[in-house]
């Protein structure tokens, strides 16, 4: 009897050990996320400390949007802005050199600089619009290739301030995970 209790035991408790250990695997892949629209799916990493917002995307002009877990998309101190949109052509450099026209056109002050923003698969174009101790907006245009119809448009904008280090962490974070499906 004080056997097969103790056999009962040790089989709940290597059950239980078993499916801990599957919980904390499928914990582990939640952080990448699914994003899909007409014509298109998207995988996209949730950094951590970070909420990947879909809801509250759309008013933000994008597909979804990214805000630290601590604050409101409506009042965060750094808000991550992923777009997809339909490729033209391969020349997505012609993309970002018109809209750092339209920004001149609007912002006779700004200034453009150069990102180290990369993708281990994707083209990248990174620049950082800014007019100093107003807004810092850092742009970054991706392209999955030609056999692709898609690209994407990720953003960060900062008010007042450059973004910190780890901000700049996080972006780059999201960029390197994007996932054209």
């Amino acid at each position: 009897m004080m056997s097969r209790f103790f056999l009962l035991s040790l089989t709940c408790l290597l059950v239980q050990t078993s499916f801990a250990g599957d919980a904390t695997r499928v914990e582990r892949k939640l952080d990448t996320l699914l994003v899909y629209g007409q014509g298109f799916i998207f995988s996209v990493k949730e950094p951590e400390g970070w909420r990947g917002d879909t809801v509250n995307a759309e008013r933000f002009s994008a597909n979804i949007i990214f805000y630290p877990n601590s604050q409101t998309p409506d009042k965060a101190q750094a808000i991550i802005r992923v777009l997809i949109a339909t490729k033209t052509d391969e020349k997505i450099e012609e993309d970002l050199a018109h809209d750092m026209s339209e920004y001149r056109t609007q912002y006779p002050n700004i200034l453009f600089k150069d990102l180290t923003i990369s993708h281990p698969k994707y083209r990248v174009l990174p620049k950082l619009f800014t007019v100093p101790d107003n807004f810092y907006e850092y742009v970054t245009y991706i392209n999955p290739g030609p056999a692709k119809k898609f690209m994407f448009s990720v953003s960060m904008n900062k008010q007042k301030k450059e973004a910190s280090a780890i901000e700049l962490d996080i972006f780059q974070k999201i960029i390197a995970s994007l996932q054209l499906l």
